[in-house]
């Protein structure tokens, strides 16, 4: 009975220390993805925002494919007794939040980035394109 409780212990000792990892994605930020321009070659990119794409995907009917990656925004945390000081809109110790998706889009024959836009940027994009197309027809 003794043995079966050390090796009980010993297996409840193994499954304690080993703590599961949660891997995240790695992600890049506002700032880094201002630094893309038209035309910059597939490996630039990476570079440029300092991690891999996440995903890829290929559409074929107009010869571009379409890399994601994972970018966070940047926020600066304010304890609340200084929430109206001056000061507390300055410094602080660098924090981010809330993961969004990064669309680059290449060319798929020369792997030149043609643009990029953003989940937040799609969906507000959107909406601004349809108040456009109301306004130009009503002028019509």
């Amino acid at each position: 009975m003794k043995k079966h409780s050390l090796h009980i212990l010993a297996i409840l000792f193994l499954f304690t220390n080993c703590a599961v990892k949660l891997i995240q994605n790695p992600c890049t930020t506002v700032e880094k993805i201002f630094n893309l321009h038209e035309g910059m070659l597939l490996p630039e990119v990476s570079g440029a925002l300092g991690i891999d794409p996440r995903d890829v995907y290929s559409i074929i009917e107009n010869q571009t494919k379409v890399l994601v990656y994972s970018y966070k925004l940047e926020y600066q945390k304010i304890d609340a007794k200084y929430e109206k000081d001056e000061q507390s809109l300055r410094g602080g110790p660098q924090r981010f939040k809330d993961e969004n998706d990064l669309y680059v889009v290449f060319d798929a024959t020369t792997n030149k980035m043609l643009y990029y836009v953003t989940d937040k940027g799609r969906k507000t994009g959107s909406k601004k394109m349809n108040e456009a197309l109301k306004l130009k027809l009503l002028s019509n």
